[in-house]
């Protein structure tokens, strides 16, 4: 069976870099959301991760909604993919991820804190995953990146759940994948407006007003 995993992390700082990780963030949640290869949400997993070098603070805390008291007893990052391995088995999988910050992020934390093991392959191998907030800046033919809500405004999706939850996030994500690999007619609102633009048919609405508010990630 194939499937379509969606994975979200999120991080906190690390002030002190170590020589065995040095690196300025550590993940403290992984979220993901599978889909079979119909782009059906079928399961979910999360869990805490509890960094060995970074601390939470108030900036995270406050965006996140985790403290310290959250992660004290979460288990170590090669526990934590161990289990969403484990979640996943023997499927082959496509993983995916709203921006390729996450890939990079677990690749550096497998191969500074895991043992050397196979297990690791399918998730350091970038061929395996698509960063979809690519997908839809090329689709959308935007230089600049989206946020994940200004993208689920522009395909008409509500955010459900809490920005920058680690399973909130890719819930959402999974949501706007499977409309838009789904739905292969659909046009979200910027193409929408763009033909009509075209066909200088009466507007409603200008690609200015649509696109005021959207505050776009330099690349």
């Amino acid at each position: 069976m194939a499937a379509h995993v969606v994975i979200d992390v999120e991080m906190c700082k690390v002030c002190t870099k170590s020589k065995g990780f040095p690196f300025k963030n550590e993940i403290i949640q992984i979220g993901a959301v599978m889909m079979d290869d119909t782009y059906e949400i079928i399961s979910e997993f999360s869990t805490y991760v509890n960094p060995r070098f970074g601390k939470i603070d108030h900036f995270i805390m406050t965006l996140t909604g985790i403290s310290e008291r959250t992660i004290k007893n979460a288990p170590d990052i090669e526990v934590a993919l161990e289990q969403m391995l484990a979640w996943i088995g023997d499927k082959d999988v496509v993983f995916y991820a709203w921006s390729e910050t996450d890939y990079y992020q677990i690749r550096k934390e497998i191969l500074s804190k895991c043992r050397e093991d196979a297990i690791w392959e399918r998730l350091i191998d970038q061929a395996n995953w698509v960063d979809y907030q690519k997908s839809v800046s090329d689709r959308l033919d935007l230089s600049k990146k989206l946020k994940l809500k200004e993208a689920l405004e522009l395909v008409e999706l509500d955010c459900v759940g809490k920005s920058h939850d680690g399973l909130d996030d890719a819930y959402n994500t999974a949501r706007m994948i499977s409309k838009l690999e789904t739905q292969k007619d659909y046009r979200t609102l910027l193409e929408r407006l763009r033909e009509k633009e075209k066909k200088e048919e009466p507007l409603t609405i200008s690609m200015g007003s649509l696109l005021q508010g959207l505050v776009l990630e330099t690349a």
